[in-house]
């Protein structure tokens, strides 16, 4: 685990210095022999380059800090979670399919969106399903300010609070994206970062059956599954396939004797394997 709080941006910075600077030492032929030393620092620079970006970036890694992306499991559980809404008609026909298998999901929400359709967030709450904290604005929090950060956190969370009440305990940063920084901010706030384990690119609109496919492919136990309802703020897409899709994922994972849950209760899935 990554404690120290320096920003990805200002890692890679350094980086390519040293890359930069193994390089010229190199073409230069200074410190070449008995090995060729700027060279390999070179290599070094580049190799901690490319770790250091997959770990902000790859849903599992926890080398910056503690993220939940499944669950170790032997129960069949999965979530179903949703990002980037509230968008009518596309959350109110999610909702209404889950409404028809009795199935919860968590719903990760923009600040702006739920700003302007607070019915359809009291709408998820009053259904039983979870809310989660997805920022105000959809921003890539990496190319964020720390003040910029705690903005997007704090004003979706007074949004959230607006329609319904409560506060979430839950956030996923867009696009999963997370440093040290970002993660700190969420820890002061008392949010569980939250990414996932199957992903089918439904906001690609690739068709109803490669979405289904792609997801029920991926489903094991303790399974996070990541699918949009939403189209960040610009609320033009359409998420009608993910909608269909939904019907059908339900469908074929019930039939599997799959569970759906909550992510709140999914995680408590793990604290029992752990006890």
């Amino acid at each position: 685990m990554f404690d120290i709080n320096i920003r990805l941006i200002s890692m890679l910075g350094l980086l390519t210095i040293i890359v930069l600077a193994g390089l010229i030492l190199d073409y230069r032929n200074v410190a070449t022999k008995p090995i060729r030393t700027g060279m390999w620092l070179a290599v070094l620079g580049i190799t901690a380059g490319i770790f250091l970006t997959l770990s902000a970036v790859l849903p599992e890694n926890e080398f910056f800090g503690r993220v939940f992306s499944q669950v170790r499991t032997t129960q069949k559980v999965v979530a179903l979670t949703f990002d980037d809404g509230p968008y009518p008609p596309y959350t109110e026909q999610v909702l209404d399919v889950l409404k028809e298998f009795h199935v919860p999901a968590t719903f990760f929400v923009i600040g702006e969106n739920v700003k302007k359709h607070p019915e359809l967030v009291s709408r998820i709450a009053s259904e039983g399903h979870q809310l989660g904290n997805h920022t105000y604005h959809h921003i890539d929090l990496l190319k964020a300010d720390r003040k910029v950060i705690v903005d997007e956190i704090d004003s979706t969370n007074q949004a959230i609070i607006a329609a319904v009440g409560t506060a979430p305990h839950l956030v996923r940063p867009p696009h999963g994206f997370r440093d040290p920084v970002v993660l700190e901010v969420m820890a002061e706030r008392s949010l569980k970062v939250v990414e996932w384990s199957v992903m089918s690119r439904d906001w690609t609109n690739p068709g109803v059956e490669v979405i289904v496919d792609r997801t029920v492919s991926k489903v094991k136990n303790g399974s996070i599954i990541l699918l949009h309802d939403g189209d960040g703020i610009a609320s033009q897409a359409s998420r009608a396939q993910t909608v269909e899709a939904t019907r059908r994922i339900i469908q074929t994972l019930l039939a599997q004797g799959y569970k759906f849950v909550t992510v709140d209760e999914i995680l408590t899935k793990m604290e029992d394997s752990k006890g």
